[in-house]
């Protein structure tokens, strides 16, 4: 058992080592945006046994895999239109789709009703090595069947015999991940989504997410922040957050906020409309009544810079105003809404 300890600098250097193992049928301990995962050649017979082995898992339970794009997830599985959708404005992301195989994986991988569940996880390490084999990689959570998953290898290692740690080949340390819980597995294959497995992301349908905490809005905004800044854009990026009050639209900002750098406090700018935060700016239309009071605001020289903004309530803006942010940054809308008492619907289409 090989161990060598990655990071962005110097993770292209040890990804030839690597595949090379990954190729020859080896099983390789690897980081990813949820767990530490266990990585094989899927279409590989013998370390798809040598997996199983490991995992004490029985043929026909079925082991996720992890490819680059939706061209290469359809080489292994079907995707219908809608499924297609759902590829698009999920992933990347902490989601394992399932839907029917094409049975082009080694027994042991497809589960026994023959589907199959994919992942494009966020994460430059899975993606380049992926790239880089051509080929996907399981990407089922490296424990041992019915244990916890792991954020370390310390505490990976730490739970097996020395019969187990002779089945890995490799270790690859990326060092503690953040305490994410692993993928969310949405069942794809009739018309109504169903959760499988609940993560920290829970999906109602391909342009909606799920909150019932402040930590889940928060995990949330994160996620939808990473798909803006997976788009490289150029100019102002502006998120407009309308819907139901005291539905999380403060608690969204101040994530974004953090996520741009902010190290300060973010609080609700509903008595000053806007607090300037440097290169954050959040904004609470609320008490704007009148085109007048935009003007007074000198509401559209905030954007002028690149900068992110959160604009609660920006259906009080107008049309007018909302025209011209949409022409002269690039603008965002997600919708709060409660659909009960303490679950609430954020929905999205970008």
């Amino acid at each position: 058992m090989d161990m060598i300890t990655i990071n962005q600098n110097n993770f292209d250097a040890h990804l030839p080592e690597i595949a090379k193992i990954i190729k020859n049928g080896g099983l390789v301990l690897f980081p990813s945006d949820t767990v530490y995962i266990l990585a094989v050649d899927p279409i590989n017979p013998n370390a798809v046994k040598k997996l199983l082995s490991f995992k004490n898992r029985w043929v026909g339970k079925a082991i996720s895999i992890a490819v680059c794009d939706t061209k290469m997830a359809e080489k292994y599985v079907k995707l219908s239109t809608s499924t297609q959708k759902l590829y698009k404005k999920l992933l990347p992301g902490p989601f394992t789709i399932v839907t029917n195989g094409l049975h082009k994986v080694a027994p042991g991988i497809e589960a026994e009703n023959s589907t199959l569940g994919i992942r494009i996880p966020n994460s430059k390490y899975i993606l380049k090595l992926i790239k880089y084999l051509n080929l996907p990689i399981t990407a089922t959570s490296a424990n041992l069947s019915g244990r916890s998953p792991h954020y370390s290898v310390a505490s990976f290692l730490h739970t097996l015999s020395q019969k187990k740690k002779n089945l890995l080949d490799l270790i690859v340390d990326a060092g503690k991940l953040p305490k994410n819980l692993p993928s969310t597995v949405i069942d794809a294959t009739e018309s109504e989504l169903k959760i499988l497995r609940r993560g920290d992301l829970i999906a109602s349908n391909s342009t909606s997410l799920l909150s019932t905490s402040e930590i889940e809005t928060g995990k949330i905004a994160n996620f939808l922040f990473q798909k803006i800044i997976n788009k490289k854009l150029n100019g102002p990026i502006v998120l407009g957050l309308s819907g139901d009050l005291g539905c999380g639209k403060t608690v969204f900002s101040q994530s974004i906020g953090k996520i741009t750098g902010i190290k300060s406090h973010i609080t609700s700018p509903t008595f000053v409309i806007v607090n300037d935060y440097g290169k954050f700016l959040h904004f609470d239309l609320y008490r704007l009544n009148t085109t007048k009071d935009f003007i007074d605001l000198k509401f559209k020289d905030y954007f002028k810079k690149n900068i992110v903004a959160c604009i609660e309530w920006p259906e009080i803006m107008g049309k007018s105003n909302l025209d011209w942010l949409k022409q002269h940054t690039n603008y965002f809308a997600i919708n709060f809404e409660y659909i009960s008492q303490t679950e609430r619907r954020l929905s999205f289409d970008f």
